[in-house]
């Protein structure tokens, strides 16, 4: 075992992690089933999933408004001038028809009362009595209980559009570290090609040197080219680790916890890269907008300050309101009393100057003011990236053309210096020279990939389209 082998498997064995269930043998770790423990285990998503069941809990809170209470009142003077009993019962049902609350009910008052409160007296069995309450202006078209109902409601639809806008950035992200893990492991690969061809020239050197053919100064400077790249294996291992533990953090194990990837899971290559039309389609930007979540989710809270809107223009009218009871006593007693009786009700409240209503509605409205700019500009930002995103991906594809036709001729250039080393027509300089500048043509090939799958990653994200796993 080498001195680099030997670290490398200490740091794994200090940084290591759970391992992820996979056979022995295994194909490298693909994108895919970093993206299915994305969805399963991430805590950003099941955060979010949170937030729903918090929205349902918060509409259920709004619902319990329209619940029927029970009232109930007792009450009883067995000293003084009048001893009498009162018993009263009550159940009110809030409706959601037009503000419409419905009552029935049954009291019972025993005893002496004076002339005064003989309307708390009942025959013997006591009265039964129910109506309707229905407010004609305010509180009519829309309530506290039904604005709370409808903003709820819509909060369940925001807080799964949060779900889906933290799944679209979790997915864009992790294919991201995904991507820069391959990369690195691609530049590591380039860096211990670069060390294996300095080591193996060693040899040669030496017999050259001891031959009389080669002067001993060109093999001290391939020594010196093999500690200096030994340095570059290093660098090159240091960042496969660390992104090796940024990618840990979207890997998961069956528990949820972080496992670190292995660099036997790497894929051999990239995937090939292909134009914008083939890796994501056609695009029209207004389905792109009906798609977005962060818009989506920004129209929900517009419809929501809308019906709080409503609710506060509500509240600057009169109150009117109607009410019709019916009411019979049961049981011996007046004969009068045990007549049915239909009883006509109006409340009418004009407020004078109003301004605690005024007020509030001119707040709300700058509120849905606000909102609406903030939604101009989601879906003017939303435009911009998926246009940058178009651009980047497109700059990325013709980087990867150049990049791979400059490794070419890299690669020419130093196969044919390294044949006119052997031949005595060049030295271990340009040898060097003509290699490291090889390696770097190589590590730029790998960048240019690395940023058009990052784009396509991006581009898929700006879009709402799935990922696309090749």
């Amino acid at each position: 075992m080498t001195w680099l082998s030997l670290r490398a498997a200490l740091l794994a064995s200090l940084v290591a992690a759970p391992a992820l269930a996979r056979e022995e043998g295994a194909s490298p770790l693909s994108l895919e089933e970093v993206l299915e423990s994305v969805e399963r285990h991430y805590p950003v998503i099941e955060a979010a999933r949170r937030d729903v069941e918090a929205a349902g809990a918060e509409l259920l809170a709004a619902q319990g408004g329209f619940d029927p209470a029970l009232k109930g009142r007792v009450v009883s003077t067995p000293i003084g001038g009048y001893p009498y009993t009162r018993v009263e019962s009550v159940v009110e049902q809030p409706t959601p028809l037009w503000g419409a609350n419905l009552f029935a009910g049954w009291r019972l008052g025993t005893g002496e009362f004076p002339v005064y409160a003989e309307g708390y007296e009942t025959n013997a069995l006591g009265e039964v009595r129910a109506g309707v309450s229905v407010p004609l202006l305010r509180n009519g078209p829309i309530d506290r209980r039904r604005a709370a109902m409808a903003r709820a409601e819509l909060g369940t639809d925001a807080a799964a559009f949060g779900v889906e806008q933290a799944r679209l950035e979790s997915s864009r992200t992790a294919t991201w570290r995904y991507w820069e893990w391959v990369a690195a492991g691609r530049r590591y690969a380039v860096a211990q090609d670069l060390l294996r061809m300095a080591q193996a020239r060693n040899a040669q050197l030496i017999e050259r040197v001891q031959s009389g053919d080669l002067a001993n100064f060109e093999h001290v400077d391939n020594q010196r080219a093999v500690v200096q790249r030994e340095g570059q294996v290093v660098a090159a291992e240091r960042l496969l680790q660390q992104s090796a533990m940024e990618l840990s953090l979207f890997l998961r194990d069956a528990e949820g916890m972080p496992v670190l990837p292995q660099p036997a899971w790497l894929p051999m290559r990239f995937p090939i890269p292909v134009a914008a039309e083939e890796a994501v389609g056609p695009l029209a930007m207004e389905d792109v907008l009906e798609r977005r979540p962060d818009v989506q989710r920004l129209e929900v809270s517009r419809e929501q300050q809308r019906v709080e809107h409503r609710l506060a223009r509500n509240q600057r009218a009169p109150a009117v309101d109607v009410s019709v009871a019916a009411a019979k006593d049961f049981g011996e007693g007046s004969a009068k009393k045990g007549k049915p009786e239909l009883e006509v009700g109006l409340l009418l409240d004009i407020p004078t100057f109003n301004r605690a209503a005024t007020g509030r509605e001119r707040q709300v409205a700058a509120g849905l003011a606000r909102l609406e700019a903030q939604l101009r500009l989601q879906k003017d930002r939303a435009r911009v990236e998926v246009r940058d995103a178009l651009s980047a991906l497109e700059a990325a594809r013709e980087r990867v053309d150049v990049a791979r036709r400059e490794l070419t001729l890299a690669r020419e250039i130093e196969q044919a210096e390294r044949t006119r080393f052997e031949l005595g027509e060049s030295t271990l300089l340009f040898v060097n020279l003509r290699e490291q500048t090889a390696a770097e043509a190589a590590v730029r090939e790998v960048d240019a990939l690395t940023d058009y799958h990052k784009a396509v990653a991006s581009l898929r994200a700006a879009a709402v389209l799935p990922v696309a796993v090749r």
